[in-house]
């Protein structure tokens, strides 16, 4: 999914190039530029301040004609973010299949923790199942939502960008640079969600399975929590290293304090006996350890 945005925004700047070269028209002066600063800032992120040669240029532009170069750029940033539009945008390819994966990964946990389990499923019951469609058809929902507030706060910073810089005359190459600078900006942006989008997805699928297993068959399920113990890891994801949880409790977890972002802890579907406690003591005493043995880097 990483390429596919790089390769999305690539076309983005390639687009607004030719949009610019036909739209940006006007003339330099022959006076001394003056150095000016355009503040730009996308969605709540901190702004970013960048130094211009002000009244270089005098650009032939209207009102109008600005007004109709801004909707041009959001179709430009809409046709590649929002391709599909609905049901078919792009990225739910990429969310259906994590959702797949997630739901293949928990049938395939459960299936070799729980004879009954495996008697019971089959893979392409799960995937058919109105349940599992029904989730399929939530996510693509959240998927759109995020995606067109990506292309609105863009459109949002480019906006202001080119409007800061046709009234400080500024000229249409450095216009043109500040523009390639704030769409890595977004990029950058669009990754960190396009990943919490994915593993959401398979955490989100490996959950449902475990609540429609012990429904369906009265197991006592569970989520293993398993931090990744970079050196990165955050201490609280660390102190959930080996230990159960509710799908509920997971769910309540990733929805504060931005857990879900950056996160690369597996949670793994399983089963727990009549007191709570994995079956596998050995794993469990293992795990244990591991977690209390991880210190976070020295600075």
């Amino acid at each position: 999914m990483y390429r596919d945005i790089e390769g999305r925004y690539h076309s983005i700047k390639v687009a607004l190039k030719k949009l610019f070269d036909i739209r940006l028209l006007g003339r330099e002066r022959s006076n001394n530029s003056l150095y000016g600063y355009i503040l730009s800032r996308e969605g709540n992120q901190p702004g970013t301040l960048y130094q211009v040669n002000a009244g270089v240029y005098i650009y032939d532009m209207t009102a109008a004609q600005l007004a109709d170069l801004l909707e041009n750029v959001q179709r430009i940033l809409d046709d590649y973010l929002l391709e599909g539009h609905g049901q078919d945008i792009w990225a739910l390819d990429y969310i259906a299949a994590e959702y797949q994966r997630g739901t293949l990964n928990a049938f395939t946990n459960l299936s070799a923790q729980s004879p009954l389990y495996a008697s019971q499923t089959t893979l392409q019951q799960l995937l058919s199942s109105p349940a599992y469609q029904n989730q399929i058809a939530s996510a693509y929902v959240s998927t759109y939502s995020d995606w067109k507030g990506i292309s609105d706060s863009a459109r949002t910073d480019l906006a202001n960008v080119i409007a800061e810089s046709i009234g400080r005359g500024v000229s249409p190459r450095e216009t043109a640079s500040i523009v390639s600078k704030r769409l890595d900006v977004s990029m950058s942006k669009a990754k960190t969600i396009a990943q919490s989008e994915q593993v959401g997805a398979l955490r989100q699928a490996q959950r449902n399975e475990v609540d429609w297993a012990h429904d369906r068959l009265g197991l006592n399920t569970a989520i293993l929590w398993l931090s990744a113990l970079k050196p990165t890891t955050r201490a609280w994801h660390r102190a959930r290293h080996g230990r159960t949880y509710t799908t509920q409790e997971v769910e309540d977890f990733y929805s504060q304090s931005g857990n879900s972002f950056n996160c690369y802890c597996a949670n793994v579907p399983c089963l727990l006996d009549d007191d709570g406690n994995l079956y596998n003591e050995g794993l469990s005493q293992k795990l244990a350890k591991e977690r209390e043995d991880w210190k976070p880097p020295t600075k």
